[in-house]
């Protein structure tokens, strides 16, 4: 019995993982990559990215605005930042957007050196998808470094944390354009991608409850050409579920960062389905005390047909839509 399980899901990971591939134009892979271990796509390897911009950097000298590739690409940077979030785009029209900020100085320090080998001197909207310290202590660093144009927030307020309404107020005092997007929403980034939220808390609610914060987090696709990525925060199964009911094959997406650094509450099985994502990423720290990616989670994407790759493992990974990465780009890159 337990044979023929194993059997059946392997049989249901190699069609779904035989749809991502047809998917696929060719691959290329910049070669200064840390390999993901278990991947179901033979991957080139080589030493993953180490600290060298002491902290505090200094801010980069002015320049252009962000490092866009030449020709016309959603290139997306899923950050190596320890136990915390942080994704960095490149939209087509040459702006950028930053998700999230990772979670305290010295791995705040590691953002820095990604925005300052990017050459970004302004950041044109930076997202925070939930008030949790992994996700907003970097940003500190941004808004203390860098212009920024426009700030998305969520109206969780994290009882158990002062910190976050202290970014708050510091970003409202700098006279930054804040907005609150609800389900639904359309943001304005680029007149050719279409980044659509599907969940955040855009009226006000307080909670000391991890989960009901978790829960209140931005969710955000960003549709490109013939490709899309969607961005999960740390929505937990409950708010998945919500999701599946409400817009069902809308959530599918190529790629999908997966929700609370692949928790074993979040990346369930209807979801997955709903999504379809062919690359999977999972923003976790080496070693961290809360031994994510859960198991359950990764034998869940990988049945779901998900090629996934770890910061923890891979370091910085790119997602690029529509053209070669930057010469600064640090992964794999699956052009569609």
């Amino acid at each position: 019995m337990l044979r023929s399980i194993i059997s059946a899901l392997l049989k249901a990971a190699a069609a779904a993982s035989f749809l991502c591939l047809s998917l696929l134009s060719p691959v290329l892979i910049p070669p200064l990559y840390a390999g993901a271990a278990l991947d179901s796509l033979n991957e080139i390897t080589a030493p993953a990215e180490s600290p060298v911009v002491p902290w505090p950097p200094e801010p980069p000298a002015a320049g252009p605005a962000a490092s866009v590739s030449a020709a016309r690409a959603l290139n997306v940077y899923f950050i190596s930042v320890g136990q915390g979030d942080s994704e960095y785009i490149e939209l087509p029209n040459g702006k950028n957007a930053l998700i999230d900020g990772g979670p305290s100085k010295s791995t705040g320090s590691l953002l820095a050196q990604f925005l300052a080998r990017h050459n970004v001197t302004k950041i044109d909207y930076v997202v925070l998808s939930h008030p949790h310290t992994d996700h907003y202590t970097g940003l500190n660093y941004v808004f203390s470094n860098f212009t920024v144009g426009n700030f998305y927030d969520t109206r969780m307020d994290n009882l158990g944390s002062a910190a976050d309404n202290a970014l708050r107020d510091r970003i409202r005092g700098l006279g930054v354009n804040v907005s609150y997007p609800a389900p639904g929403d359309a943001l304005d980034w680029d007149p050719d991608v279409q980044a659509k939220v599907f969940n955040s808390c855009p009226v006000s609610t307080q909670s000391f409850s991890g989960q009901a914060v978790n829960n209140c987090s931005i969710v955000i696709k960003a549709a490109y050409q013939r490709s899309s990525v969607l961005f999960a925060g740390d929505i937990e199964n409950e708010v998945e579920s919500a999701l599946v009911s409400k817009y069902g094959g809308e959530l599918q997406a190529d790629a999908l960062k997966v929700a609370h650094h692949g928790s074993s509450t979040s990346s369930g099985e209807a979801f997955l389905a709903a999504v379809k994502p062919c690359d999977a990423y999972i923003s976790a720290g080496a070693g961290n005390n809360y031994n994510l990616p859960a198991a359950a989670v990764l034998a869940r994407l990988w049945a779901a047909g998900a090629t996934v790759h770890q910061t923890d493992m891979d370091g910085t990974q790119e997602f690029s839509i529509g053209a070669s990465p930057s010469p600064a780009g640090q992964a794999l890159a699956f052009m569609r």
